[in-house]
């Protein structure tokens, strides 16, 4: 098998670049100076001997590159000679201590050096390490979640089906009826989800584009209706729209899916007769949309994990299908990436109010 390429490269293997190469210049000039003012002061060379060192030590933090510490170290050591030893501005040296002390000058600064690149390698292979863990848990969470909560529709749907080739001629017509529609509703579950999951994705890869464009508000909304669970005849569901015709930038595609997702939600955890209502509203430069239910609302503790990817809480919904806890975090993602935002609120006297916004839109008339 072939040896996995790391993400990121150990720092002593890295190529300097341009900005390495100028920090490095720049800090041993910096040092340079320093130590010229060092020397007018009449301090001694070992306080001119630590500017440098630190000047080292400064490199290897601030640079991607074990040579550029290298070098620094090196020119550090030629630097101090040429202007803070007799003669000055050259790089002789008539003291017979001096080569012992500019060894020592070396020695001590490529230690520095090796030592500040250990611990940042050491950090950034622990920041690795943390990052595939975390990777390898929302995988597993993923596959348990989809191999756990996939089995009741697909059961249903194959039991359903095997039911109908097996004792057609013995059903009457309302049987088979309720048949068909158990399998249409196991079906649009299946298709939301996977819906939900493929847009997660792009969304995480930086591959969903947005199309933008002006959109009347309340069409999408209707549209948005047209979609959802079949249970919402078992529920109210009201649509609150102003007066004036409101219109939003965005991509109405993903928005209809953010609606559909949150009625859907609505529905599913609210008893049978519940008020869900659909209103929208301008407010500064945003439209604003909402779903309010008058359901038994969430918990203030668990408010603040709603948009979180694979969070489920605790809900008991009357099919026996758990949430993946997909659609309130493709929710967030596609709202993030108009630039609006969205909340979850208490409705009063009980339930929750999901409110969300995007960008006005305008029409530009062409003459």
């Amino acid at each position: 098998m072939a040896q996995q390429t790391q993400p990121h490269d150990l720092r002593a293997q890295q190529i300097p670049r341009w900005q390495d190469l100028l920090v490095t210049a720049l800090i041993l000039a910096a040092g340079t100076v320093i130590g010229n003012i060092f020397w007018q002061f009449a301090f001694t060379k070992a306080n001119i001997i630590s500017v440098f060192v630190l000047g080292t030590l400064l490199t290897s933090l601030f640079t991607k590159s074990y040579f550029c510490g290298v070098f620094s170290s090196v020119a550090s050591v030629l630097l101090f000679n040429f202007f803070f030893t007799e003669p000055r501005l050259t790089l002789h040296a008539y003291e017979k201590g001096y080569p012992f002390t500019i060894a020592i000058m070396l020695i001590v600064s490529i230690i520095t050096v090796t030592l500040a690149i250990q611990n940042i390698r050491n950090i950034e292979e622990k920041e690795r390490a943390a990052l595939l863990a975390k990777n390898e848990q929302l995988r597993a969470d993923l596959l348990r979640a989809i191999s756990h909560d996939l089995r009741t529709p697909l059961t249903s749907i194959s039991g359903n089906a095997a039911n109908l080739l097996a004792n057609d001629a013995k059903l009457d017509e309302e049987a088979r009826h309720q048949i068909a529609l158990d399998i249409y509703d196991d079906s649009i579950w299946l298709i939301n989800l996977v819906e939900n999951l493929l847009s997660i994705t792009r969304i995480e890869d930086g591959r969903m584009n947005l199309r933008l464009s002006t959109e009347l508000v309340g069409e999408v909304i209707e549209e948005a209706l047209r979609h959802t669970n079949r249970q919402h005849c078992r529920h109210n569901i009201q649509v609150d729209l102003p007066d004036e015709l409101l219109l939003a930038r965005m991509d109405a595609r993903l928005i209809v899916q953010v609606l559909i997702n949150l009625v859907d939600n609505a529905i599913k955890y609210t008893p049978d007769g519940s008020t869900i209502t659909v209103a929208a509203r301008q407010q500064d430069h945003f439209a604003v949309l909402s779903v309010t239910d008058d359901g038994p609302g969430i918990a203030p503790a668990r408010q603040a994990h709603v948009f979180e990817m694979f969070y489920t809480g605790e809900h008991k919904v009357a099919d026996s299908r758990r949430s993946l806890g997909l659609g309130l975090a493709l929710c967030k993602a596609i709202v993030d990436a108009h630039g609006g935002t969205i909340t979850l609120t208490d409705n009063t006297p009980h339930g929750c109010v999901f409110t969300f916004t995007v960008p006005l839109g305008e029409v530009t008339l062409h003459e």
